[in-house]
């Protein structure tokens, strides 16, 4: 049991760093916690490629300037021209492309059967916010899964594994390729190395669980 919930707490971790990354670039902050150095060295049980990536997001922290940075943000994830690589969901599994539609409310309502309220002035569907979104699943499985609350657990990760597989898992990679295109910097590069080997890594993980690939999702909610 012990195994089970520092698993999921590690996991958890990574997504919650990962999240931090597809904020407003902090690099003083980042340097100072040794963000990537920390994040490396979740992954080096989970996925090696992944972890490898991290470590070189490290090194490329190093040469990076603040203001550079931020303009490499803006012109891949904010504006105010075309976005590069857009970090909505939305953009990559509607058929018009737009923002806030029918997967947008899709993620929302999973938000709520988990007992959240999301008021943020990003999309819901905003790869930082799904990625906290698997945080507090993972959080909330690990709290069950040592209080001995099968049921709870098993809940919380079929909404887990459902988010993953009709969600994340399914733009991750068209959003990664984006970034790796549209980046000027090594740093995004390497973020989006990592963000899809890690993800990656938990589709395969998936795909073991539940070898027919049939998505299961917790409907109600579990709080």
């Amino acid at each position: 049991m012990i195994d089970s919930v520092r698993t999921r707490l590690t996991l958890g971790d990574c997504c919650r760093l990962l999240a931090v990354f597809f904020y407003e670039p902090d690099i003083p902050l980042w340097r100072k916690e040794k963000l990537c150095a920390y994040l490396a060295g979740l992954l080096k049980n989970i996925s090696i490629e992944a972890s490898l990536a991290a470590e070189k997001m490290e090194k490329s922290l190093e040469d990076m300037s603040d203001e550079q940075t931020a303009v490499d943000y803006a012109a891949l994830f904010v504006g105010p021209f075309e976005l590069l690589a857009p970090p909505y969901g939305s953009v990559y599994l509607e058929t018009t492309k737009r923002l806030m539609g029918d997967s947008t409310m899709a993620v929302m309502k999973m938000y709520q059967e988990a007992g959240l309220s999301v008021d943020v002035k990003e999309a819901p569907d905003h790869i930082a916010i799904e990625l906290e979104f698997m945080h507090y699943l993972y959080t909330l499985e690990a709290e069950a899964i040592h209080k001995d609350d099968n049921v709870k657990a098993q809940n919380l990760a079929s909404m887990r594994n459902g988010f993953l597989s009709a969600y994340l898992a399914t733009w991750i990679p068209q959003f990664c390729e984006k970034i790796r295109i549209g980046a000027d910097n090594m740093f995004y590069r390497n973020l989006a190395d990592c963000l899809e080997n890690f993800i990656k890594h938990e589709s395969a993980s998936l795909s073991l669980i539940n070898p027919d690939g049939a998505s299961k999702h917790a409907c109600q909610a579990v709080i």
